[in-house]
């Protein structure tokens, strides 16, 4: 009798519940998010941004190690500031280097631009033409630009991830590893991804708090997307 075969199945899916609670679970919470909240408020200088991704990486480690209490303490300030040296750094290459991607072709377009309006002289008709070609061109790239973000937004977490769980800074720039955990973890990640984003819609409630109150909220977010992509690899660890 021919036994029916099971359909394979991917990762448990993590709880969307206890991303969004799991922080005041912690019986010192409102400690660590004011102390986060300062650090957050302080990313402007950059020197707060350093914090802020040392402590969100030490967090994603401990909840794919499965502690009970995943929630860092704020007691190690220069390790965590090292922790967060590789994230920050990561983020600026790729911005650096999506800048440069939209930058040198939008430098040739000017240049390129200039030439023809010098061309065109005083023609009424060719100094249109090259405005509207401006403009249709400066559109493009700025689309473009638009876009490029948008990917990164989406590709980063995971790279950061990496990094974090292998704990090499080389791992954010293997495309083909990083592109394979995502898709093993698709529906994870994706939910990751729309907890952060819920997160952060809850966070512009902050400025009810007199303005304060938004800095530990926004951090509180990035709590919750580390503690989400933390569960996404402790459920699925050979993804990583």
């Amino acid at each position: 009798m021919p036994t029916a075969s099971v359909a394979p199945t991917g990762p448990p899916t993590i709880d969307f519940a206890q991303c969004l609670r799991f922080v005041f679970e912690d019986p010192e919470w409102i400690k660590k998010m004011l102390i986060g909240g300062l650090f957050a408020l302080l990313s402007p200088l950059i020197v707060g941004a350093f914090f802020v991704a040392g402590y969100w990486a030490r967090l994603v480690k401990r909840v794919a190690a499965g502690e009970p209490r995943p929630l860092p303490d704020w007691d190690d300030l220069g390790a965590i500031f090292g922790d967060g040296v590789r994230i920050v750094g990561l983020y600026f290459i790729y911005t650096l280097g999506a800048g440069l991607i939209v930058g040198i072709p939008a430098g040739v377009g000017c240049l390129a631009l200039i030439s023809l309006g010098a061309a065109a002289g005083r023609s009424e008709d060719a100094g249109g033409a090259v405005a509207a070609l401006g403009g249709l061109g400066f559109t493009g790239i700025y689309a473009f630009f638009l876009l490029l973000m948008l990917t990164l937004a989406l590709y980063l977490p995971a790279a950061f991830v990496r990094v974090v769980i292998k704990d090499d800074f080389g791992a954010g720039f293997a495309f083909r590893e990083t592109f394979q955990f995502i898709k093993s973890n698709l529906g994870n990640y994706a939910l990751s991804l729309v907890l952060h984003l819920l997160a952060g819609f809850v966070a512009q409630f902050g400025v009810l708090l007199c303005c304060v109150g938004v800095f530990p909220i926004a951090f509180w977010g990035y709590c919750v997307l580390g503690f989400a992509l933390g569960e996404t690899v402790r459920l699925n660890p050979g993804s990583v």
